[in-house]
């Protein structure tokens, strides 16, 4: 670990490395950050007891910033600048980052600004460590679209205040790295079953075409450890790759911020409710939207690989809206359940839409509450999943779901 001296210098050389390999420039506004994470770190170092910070030693290690030492030759294990990408969406991150962003809430609890009372399970407020790109898919979101410069005109738009609340984050997170690595390191982050239940299981997908490995193995925690050690850089913002050969690739930066291509998106779903409820809803819905369960799925056709059942992390949304079925040891029979429970079904009084609408309306996809919400322009409650209110499900995939609806919504 560095002396109390090295910090800025350290920075630097991490900025130059980087802006080499992507064309970007330094990140915005760090250097309060880096002389806070300095004061951090070198009381750590005194032994000075830092009770009100929390401030716990663990040593970070070596930072492998990109897989090359600077004479040229090649450093073995993962490297802050190895690219993952969202096996759904195809949004890029940086290994480190996507693992954080999945297991600290995924912009929905915990450690995020989105969550407030008890969807911050405990998490003291301001105590954030959201790492979600500013920016993705302009038809996804209004906001990415004719990005202008965040110095001068445009530096009250949507994207600007995204790039400066990812850059606070960020800055979280680099200066409470050492307290982050230990807490990883020893098991206590993410917390227990709360941590499990809240987790985003939507796998990322490295380069090399493998499943980057969750946070509570050992390569997932040496990724993140290697991540904190090199100052925690991030992908800011994303666009859609024009072709595959340029996929994962650096696209241009206004800011300084990195911007990479879009990798692969998933496949698409059939058009059918079974198709829709295993590629969607459970993978990304039932986490709100059904009860807490521990057991291990009996479904050979589980899409999470270890047969992890989803689910408790949100009373409210289970409240308004339970989308498994009776057994909670098997969950074949689940997508034929919940469709009884979301089709022709009015709000329910439980949620902020009662009185609003129906789920899903048969034959009106435009007047289906769960498509105004995953279109994110609703007239009540969230946007579904929650994504700081912004569309997060690829419009490719809603067009799927509005097929379904268009034509009747059945239950096969």
């Amino acid at each position: 670990m560095e002396s109390c001296g090295e910090g800025a210098s350290y920075w630097s050389s991490v900025q130059v490395r980087r802006q080499s390999l992507t064309g970007s420039g330094p990140a915005p506004n760090l250097g309060a950050l880096v002389l806070g994470l300095q004061f951090m770190r070198c009381c750590c170092a005194l032994g000075v007891a830092l009770v009100a910070f929390g401030c716990t030693k663990a040593d970070l290690g070596a930072c492998n910033l990109d897989g090359t030492t600077e004479s040229g030759g090649t450093v073995e294990g993962p490297a802050a600048f190895d690219l993952a990408y969202n096996s759904l969406t195809g949004e890029p991150m940086f290994e480190g980052q996507a693992l954080i962003q999945a297991s600290c809430g995924n912009g929905q609890f915990c450690h995020t600004p989105n969550a407030t009372g008890g969807d911050r399970i405990g998490v003291p407020r301001g105590l954030d460590y959201d790492v979600s790109l500013a920016c993705a898919d302009a038809s996804t979101d209004p906001a990415c679209a004719d990005l202008q410069p965040c110095e001068g005109a445009g530096s009250g738009s949507a994207y600007c205040q995204r790039l400066r609340r990812l850059d606070q984050n960020r800055g979280s997170v680099e200066a409470w790295a050492e307290e982050i690595h230990f807490q990883i390191s020893e098991g206590t982050m993410p917390p227990g079953a709360a941590g499990r239940r809240v987790q985003d299981d939507t796998s990322f997908i490295r380069e090399d075409s493998t499943e980057l490995p969750r946070l509570d193995t050992s390569q997932g925690k040496n990724v993140v450890r290697n991540w904190l050690a090199c100052g925690a850089p991030v992908v800011a913002r994303t666009e859609l790759a024009p072709s595959a050969n340029l996929e994962l690739t650096p696209c241009e930066s206004l800011d300084g911020e990195i911007c990479i291509y879009s990798g692969p998106q998933g496949a698409l779903p059939d058009p059918t409710w079974s198709s829709i409820y295993w590629t969607v809803m459970f993978p990304t819905c039932v986490l709100c939207h059904g009860p807490a369960n521990g057991n291990i799925d009996q479904n050979p056709d589980n899409p999470n690989e270890d047969g992890r059942i989803p689910g408790g992390a949100s009373p409210q949304g289970l409240a308004a809206l339970n989308l498994t079925g009776a057994d909670t040891t098997d969950t074949s029979n689940w997508a034929f359940e919940a469709h009884s429970a979301l089709v022709g079904v009015p709000a329910s009084m439980a949620g902020e839409c009662f009185g609003e609408g129906v789920n899903v309306v048969p034959n009106d996809a435009a007047g289906s509450l769960m498509i105004q919400k995953m279109r994110a322009v609703q007239t009540c409650g969230g946007e579904m999943p929650l994504g700081g209110g912004t569309q997060t499900i690829p419009t490719p995939v809603i067009e799927i779901i509005e097929q379904w609806i268009d034509a009747g919504a059945p239950n096969d």
